[in-house]
């Protein structure tokens, strides 16, 4: 049976009808972003923090929390993680098999910083730094040779009927033989490829909070927000393994002598929060957040060719909106509930593909909103010196990039097999602290199956 060969990157189809046409860029498949609270006290109650909000990392979390801040505090955090991106390496669709690879942090980097002061009684203003998103990593989907026993695992394929939707392997040498045209059904394969990721957004705030009422608060944030991308695929003959062309996703243009250069874009956008206890055990909390929206075009470059912008595409990053209640039955314990929504929908607003067959069908990309849960405790031991022991779980349910569309041409089938279905992810998470008058220091550890990271922040209080 003929082997035809698919997924290998055309430029733009106006400028070469004649090359083959590619699917979207690999390197952002599997992702799943993470945008939980800072603070290491936050994520070892399972990021439960809404309903609370009580120390200096409200600033970011919930502003309105800040009226109960009485001296001016301080807080620093560093977070170090470990993060896998899944890509399709092998397989017949729809039996695929994914392998995850490694994304992190670099050495437990700054990840929030603030400063609050108290104004009076009834106002509180903060400025804030956070490193709302860091990414980096590659993936590699080429054949592999067991060392041991000589065996290759090949690379993805699926096999399509004539108009039709891809079929078994045996069912497709049954429509051979029974039609008797060689190309009434055809194996398309994957060609082998190098991908990989680099996404930084960092957030500069300023936060004001208002008591209007013993019992209720509100506060607002500004936000200016960086953000740089580089999210590149390098393609290769499957046959020779020379280099044939990359596509990519990137911040930055195309300069006067026509090299693409690499910058930083930027956003102004705006958060506010509530909360409100309607007695001294129990407390209700809530934020909205408006996510920013960054130039990052599509690429191309081959061999021949500089890289060409092929579509304005933006990174749109999610809304969040966030409803939370902290309870506390006896003075020593403190449980938090949070529920979170976050819009992932945004993030495929703009999605492009290279593939002109893929775009005559629309929406045929999804990323799902999802409502993370998130339940978290902390209690504090009476002893000389405070304390405190914490633990939580969220569920992150699945939203990364999702082909949904038709199975009835090899470059629709291609997108579901590089951007299939997510995986939702269960975190448990562990903390523990001690307080003194001026000074607390915290360290927190969150773990799921894709996604490890381990957080030490301390607060001092003036």
């Amino acid at each position: 049976m003929r082997r035809a060969l698919i997924l290998s990157l055309g430029v733009v189809l106006m400028a070469f009808p004649a090359v083959a046409q590619n699917t979207s860029i690999e390197s952002l498949s599997g992702l799943q972003f993470n945008f939980g609270n800072p603070g290491a006290r936050a994520l070892g109650m399972g990021g439960a923090f809404l309903g609370l909000a009580d120390d200096a990392s409200a600033a970011e979390a919930n502003p309105a929390g800040l009226t109960i801040l009485r001296k001016a505090e301080f807080t620093i955090e560093a977070r170090n993680y470990l993060e896998q991106q899944v890509l399709t390496t092998s397989g017949t669709f729809p039996e695929l098999e994914r392998t995850g690879f490694n994304n992190h942090s670099r050495r437990a980097p700054l990840a929030f910083a603030s400063a609050v002061f108290p104004i009076r009684n009834r106002a509180t203003v903060g400025v804030y730094f956070h490193q709302t998103l860091r990414n980096e990593g590659a993936g590699i989907v080429f054949p592999t040779e067991d060392e041991i026993t000589g065996r290759i695992t090949p690379l993805p394929n699926f096999f399509l009927p004539a108009n039709g939707t891809p079929v078994t392997q045996q069912e497709c040498i049954d429509i051979v033989r029974n039609t008797g045209d060689f190309f009434s059904c055809l194996e398309y394969t994957v060609n082998p490829f190098i991908s990989a990721v680099d996404v930084d957004m960092k957030t500069y705030g300023i936060a004001g909070a208002l008591q209007l009422h013993p019992r209720f608060s509100i506060g607002v944030t500004a936000r200016y927000q960086t953000f740089t991308e580089t999210a590149l695929t390098f393609r290769f003959d499957p046959n020779t393994f020379a280099f044939q062309n990359i596509t990519a996703q990137a911040t930055g243009e195309i300069d006067e002598s026509g090299a693409f250069v690499e910058k930083t874009e930027t956003d102004i956008t705006f958060a506010a929060g509530f909360k409100w206890s309607p007695t001294d055990k129990l407390s209700f909390g809530g934020v909205y957040k408006v996510g920013a929206e960054f130039d990052a075009p599509t690429l191309f470059a081959s061999p021949d060719t500089d890289f060409l912008v092929v579509d304005q595409t933006r990174f749109h990053i999610p809304d969040v909106a966030g409803l939370g209640v902290s309870f506390r039955p006896i003075p020593s314990l403190t449980i938090n509930v949070d529920a979170v929504h976050v819009t992932y929908s945004n993030l495929v607003d703009d999605f492009f593909s290279f593939s002109e067959a893929v775009r005559e069908v629309p929406n045929t990309f999804e990323a799902k909103d999802v409502t993370e849960i998130h339940i978290g405790g902390e209690y504090y031991f009476p002893t000389r010196i405070p304390f405190a022991l914490r633990a939580g779980y969220w569920r992150d349910p699945a939203h990364s990039t999702q082909y949904v569309g038709p199975l009835n041409h090899p470059d629709r089938v291609a997108e579901a097999l590089l951007f299939p279905k997510g995986e939702d992810q269960d975190h448990f998470s562990i903390g523990a602290g001690l307080a003194w008058p001026r000074f607390q220091i915290d360290i927190a550890y969150d773990t799921s199956d894709r996604y490890k990271v381990g957080s030490i922040s301390a607060v001092t209080r003036f």
